[in-house]
């Protein structure tokens, strides 16, 4: 039940930080260095739910 909630709360977040990249990159003068690290996140946290393969 921990490893399901732990695995939501991870989900969660990845699509908020997806959400941030995506209006970031809409944006008329994006930051660059923002979004490199708004891709960082979220690869890492797609990294981290690799591990709940079983929930």
């Amino acid at each position: 039940m921990l490893r399901k909630a732990l695995f939501n709360i991870i989900r969660q977040e990845q699509r908020e930080v997806e959400g941030e990249l995506e209006r970031e990159e809409q944006q008329p003068r994006p930051d660059a260095r923002r979004i490199v690290g708004l891709r960082q996140e979220a690869t890492s946290l797609r990294r981290e739910l690799e591990h709940f393969q079983d929930v």
